[in-house]
């Protein structure tokens, strides 16, 4: 022993005194000879340490050190792995390739299934899949009570699609995973599910790395808004397949989104459409959202229709024999589109529309209005003419029918008529008339002058022109 008092020693001699401190110490090395062997209390160490044991109503906490991994196999589906597990409790690994086995840049679906068959499971700890020239994505987690001979037990379902960006073979490993129990938080369960070994048919090198491999491509699209002139909207697309990115559809989009004269067509703005379940009976396919803005009628000229472009996209079938010969596609058609012109273009268009239209209106409505006026002017002589022809055909004397010839035809002689109406049967009529009213000036007229009066008359009244009612007529003295 060392001459060095010890701190333990120093406090016993300050407690008990010089004389008790041997007893004591006898005392002390009794008791801690029971149930465990003694250590040295002069310099701590870790071996000298005695250690600490705390307990659990589950027992005695225990500690399973370092586990290491099991040689890869080539079986898709087994529970085999290195560690240890809670009682009732089994991992399953099952890895579902496509139709035509494991293909390069096609992704796979890796299940992991975790059977709590006594439900004492309280915390897990897990990471994706992994390995060299692999990629790998959670798909969905799914926890449910199933019926195992006879007793419910809890069963989680955890599932990844795995990509395999290499051929050849390659080594598909599982990450460590722990395990706690309820109640026994202190207790700590390790497993590493066994690592796979799995061969990958390769692709032709000729094709874009981009190029979605996938056992279908779709395409569909949102109605689009009401359009306006010189407003700007969002044409929505969904995109669903397989091995599908960002960047994939940014290449395959961005060369075919050319707007036009008539139609602006921005740039496509993509993302994953995380609130979009994958379909029913592909698990693996994930949908993307792709908004591309359109501007109607970007210059203000007026124009009202326009095209969306045609959507043509390529991707290698994984269901084919030999994937890769040839490339298929998805194509989104061209459809027309169409909204209202712009208040200003609404006008001009108006203008250009009716001015003509307008203006052959109004001649037709001048013609029609002249027309209507000269016929009633006509309709008016025709009347003004059988009227005087009447009024002559009541006189009997031939002092009164030039006389009233004077009036309505508003000249006062007998040669101003005949000037006006060269008419040989009028002009005739006229000198027999002339002849019966001056052919004896100093005496009365005889008898032998109005022999021939009624035929004169008669001529007169049948032959009396019109012209004199084409004008108003001027008033002329007897």
């Amino acid at each position: 022993m060392s001459s060095v008092m010890s701190p333990s020693k120093r406090i016993l001699s300050r407690l008990f005194g010089r004389r008790l401190q041997g007893a004591v110490f006898a005392v002390l090395g009794l008791l801690s000879s029971v149930g465990q062997p003694a250590y040295a209390f002069d310099i701590p160490t870790p071996q000298n340490q005695p250690k600490t044991i705390n307990t659990t109503p589950f027992g005695v906490p225990q500690d399973f050190g370092p586990v290491t991994p099991l040689p890869p196999i080539t079986d898709l589906n087994t529970q085999s792995g290195a560690g240890r597990l809670p009682a009732g409790m089994t991992v399953q690994t099952q890895i579902t390739p496509t139709a035509n086995g494991l293909l390069e840049r096609a992704p796979f679906l890796v299940t992991l299934t975790i059977t709590d068959r006594n439900k004492t499971l309280a915390s897990l700890t897990l990471h994706r899949p992994y390995g060299e020239h692999i990629q790998s994505d959670r798909i969905d987690i799914n926890q449910q009570l199933r019926s195992i001979d006879g007793r419910m037990a809890n069963v989680r379902v955890y599932r990844f699609a795995v990509t395999p960006l290499a051929a050849g073979e390659i080594e598909l490993k599982f990450a460590e995973m722990t395990f706690r129990e309820v109640g026994d938080s202190d207790t700590r369960y390790a497993f590493i599910p066994v690592a796979r070994t799995l061969t990958v048919r390769p692709l032709p090198g000729f094709w874009p790395a981009y190029l979605p491999v996938t056992p279908n491509l779709s395409i569909s699209q949102e109605p689009l808004p009401k359009l306006a002139a010189g407003q700007p909207v969002d044409w929505v697309l969904h995109i669903t397949g397989q091995n599908l990115t960002a960047f994939a559809l940014n290449k395959l989009l961005d060369e075919q989104l050319i707007g036009t004269a008539a139609l602006g067509v921005g740039r496509a703005e993509i993302r994953r459409a995380t609130e979009d379940k994958p379909p029913v009976d592909d698990p693996l396919a994930e949908t993307f959202s792709v908004r591309i803005s359109l501007l109607p009628d970007p210059q203000g000229q007026g124009a009202t229709t326009a095209a969306l472009p045609r959507l043509r996209l390529p991707f290698i079938d994984s269901r084919e024999s030999a994937p890769g010969q040839q490339l298929s596609e998805t194509v989104l058609p061209a459809r027309s589109i169409s909204w209202p012109a712009s208040s200003g273009v609404r006008v001009l268009d108006a203008v250009q529309f009716w001015w003509w239209r307008v203006l052959l209106l109004l001649m037709f409505a001048y013609g029609l209005g002249f027309a209507l006026n000269d016929a009633r002017k006509r309709w008016q002589r025709r009347r003004q003419h059988r009227a005087a022809q009447v009024e002559l055909a009541e006189l009997n004397t031939p002092r009164a029918v030039l006389h009233r010839l004077r009036q309505l035809t508003g000249e006062s002689s007998i040669k101003g008529m005949i000037e006006r109406a060269p008419n040989p049967r009028f002009i005739a009529a006229l000198q027999a008339l002339d002849a019966a009213c001056y052919g004896n000036s100093d005496g009365p007229i005889s008898e032998k002058r109005l022999e021939n009066w009624p035929q004169t008359h008669q001529e007169l009244v049948r032959w009396l022109p019109r012209v004199f009612f084409n004008a108003a007529r001027p008033t002329a003295s007897d």
